[in-house]
């Protein structure tokens, strides 16, 4: 009986080893081929229909760049690239950098009539522009058309030859009203310009207006209901919509309330970015709706002015992660013998404290943190 017992064990053991080596084996096969086990696939398989985040991307803008006068001294005297030297890290690292190009380049035209203030800078510093890092440019404004015509269309020209899209105006309406689309990492981003100056004449003697005619090169006109439709039509098209302004009045520190309203509007309407310009000095910022909006980003490139706070001036960063706006930084300025310069100092705090109590007055916090005006959603 015992014997019975003891080759019944015998057997047990055998099977036990037996299914033993059977389930190493098949461990060690697994390991050889990288075949995952089932509740190991699941788990990748949970991880890899997680979605992926979109990539984080930015856009960089700042108001008036000009380009003559007391500037274009500046550039004689020091270089071409004077005007950028400074400010040129923190608009080449952005993945789009715009401004509002206050002026036409060329040696060609003539001074519209009556006008008294007339701004014609050198072409070449259309490559300045470039290596500064500038991807698109408003000539929607009340001086790119100082020399006329001719000045006016071969600012479009060189600034087409160094890969700068101009946006506001064109060789005629259609090509003025025309959007400029730019991708940056799978987003599409739309930019329109306007202003409220292209409907102003100087001499009955000469009635030439900037509008942008049919048959006749100029800019866009200000125009808040066909604006309104321009963004709401392009907003099923593209990922993200700017929108620049040259308006307001000029010197004041505040924007109206009509602008306040179409700046709504157009937010409403499907536009993530309002960059303004014109008054020649700062005006609060706003978030709305979770969108941007800066009433006036003031000077950037500009010869002396007798306001002093027409020498402060802020490079706004704006940082996006796919479309969903993420951060607004801004960077105070001081400009010092016609070059933008980071404020420091003194300077830099005054600018901040400017900023967030003019914000404040738009129901928009920035906090200050590391010399710099941030705005979080």
């Amino acid at each position: 009986m015992r014997y019975y017992e003891n080759t019944r064990r015998k057997k047990w053991s055998v099977l036990t080893l037996t299914v033993f080596l059977i389930i190493l084996a098949v461990f060690i096969a697994w390991k050889q081929w990288g075949s995952p086990p089932p509740t190991v696939g699941k788990q990748n398989q949970q991880v890899a229909e997680q979605p992926e985040l979109p990539p984080e991307w930015t856009l960089v803008a700042n108001g008036d760049v000009m380009l003559a006068r007391g500037v274009a001294t500046a550039m004689t005297q020091n270089g071409i690239f004077y005007p950028f030297e400074q400010m040129a890290p923190l608009l080449q690292k952005a993945d789009l950098a715009f401004g509002n190009l206050e002026t036409s380049l060329s040696q060609r035209g003539t001074p519209i009539p009556g006008k008294g203030i007339w701004f014609r800078g050198d072409p070449a510093a259309a490559g300045a522009l470039k290596e500064a890092g500038y991807d698109v440019l408003s000539i929607a404004n009340n001086h790119s058309l100082d020399y006329d015509s001719p000045a006016f269309l071969d600012t479009l020209e060189v600034l087409r030859e160094q890969g700068i899209d101009a946006v506001g105006g064109g060789e005629d309406l259609d090509r003025a009203v025309q959007p400029v689309i730019k991708e940056v990492k799978g987003q599409k981003i739309a930019f329109i310009a306007a202003t409220e100056m292209a409907d102003i004449f100087w001499t009955y003697q000469y009635p030439r207006t900037f509008e942008a005619k049919q048959d006749t090169p100029g800019v866009q006109r200000y125009d808040a209901d066909q604006l309104v439709n321009t963004v709401s039509s392009l907003r099923d098209e593209v990922d993200i919509i700017v929108v620049s302004l040259h308006w307001g009045t000029e010197y004041s520190d505040y924007p109206e309330d009509y602008q306040k309203e179409t700046a709504h509007r157009l937010v409403d309407a499907g536009a993530k970015l309002i960059i303004g310009h014109h008054p020649h000095c700062l005006q609060g910022v706003e978030m709305y709706n979770d969108s941007f909006i800066a009433y006036s980003l003031g000077n950037f490139v500009y010869d002396r002015q007798r306001r002093q706070k027409c020498q402060e001036t802020v490079l706004v960063k704006i940082i996006f992660r796919g479309k969903e706006l993420q951060k607004v930084e801004l960077y105070p300025v001081m400009i010092t013998d016609a070059q933008p310069r980071p404020a420091i100092g003194n300077d830099n705090v005054r600018i901040l404290q400017k900023m967030k109590n003019l914000c404040s007055e738009l129901d928009t916090n920035l906090d200050i943190n590391d010399m710099k005006g941030i705005i979080t959603k």
